[in-house]
């Protein structure tokens, strides 16, 4: 296994750089013998061709912090006359939205009133279903009753992997 994995270490150093002549014989002996050394060698190499040709390359090790570092200065180059425009706008757009919010109360009116009236009348309702369904149940019969809870019961050791019977 652990030949396996140095092989593949190697294959993947491959993509990268040129390998020394004993490392290439001991990758190209491992890939005659091995079936899944083959298949991952060209898994990889697959997904290295697919890496370049969509042109996908990794940041190099600084690029966080010189992003951050742009970004700071970029920040900092800003004149008051843009960060003046940039406060302006958002104020207009927040008077904006206050404005129709004012103009337009009613509709916000309208969905209280109607989800109130919604709840007032459909927990009655369900109570009343909710009394009904006690009420039948109450006047049932005991058997079938407990045929139910029965089927249930084993319903519920066989879904929690309780219940396994025994083939004798």
């Amino acid at each position: 296994m652990q030949d396996d994995e140095r092989i593949i270490e190697l294959i993947a150093k491959a993509l990268d750089e040129p390998l020394t002549a004993s490392e290439q014989a001991e990758v190209d002996q491992a890939i005659q013998n091995s079936l899944a050394l083959r298949i991952a060698a060209e898994g990889l190499h697959e997904f290295d061709a697919l890496l370049k040709r969509t042109g996908m390359a990794l940041p190099d090790e600084g690029f966080p912090a010189r992003f951050l570092l742009r970004l700071e200065a970029y920040e900092r180059s800003r004149t008051r006359t843009q960060w003046l425009l940039t406060l302006g706008i958002i104020f207009l757009g927040s008077f904006a939205a206050l404005a129709w919010l004012a103009l337009n109360w009613n509709i916000f009116l309208d969905a209280i009133i109607f989800l109130t009236a919604s709840l007032l009348l459909f927990i009655p309702l369900g109570l009343a279903i909710l009394f009904t369904l006690v009420q039948a149940i109450g006047t049932g019969p005991l058997l079938i009753y407990a045929l139910i809870v029965l089927a249930l019961t084993l319903l519920w050791a066989r879904v929690s992997g309780n219940w396994n019977p025994t083939r004798a």
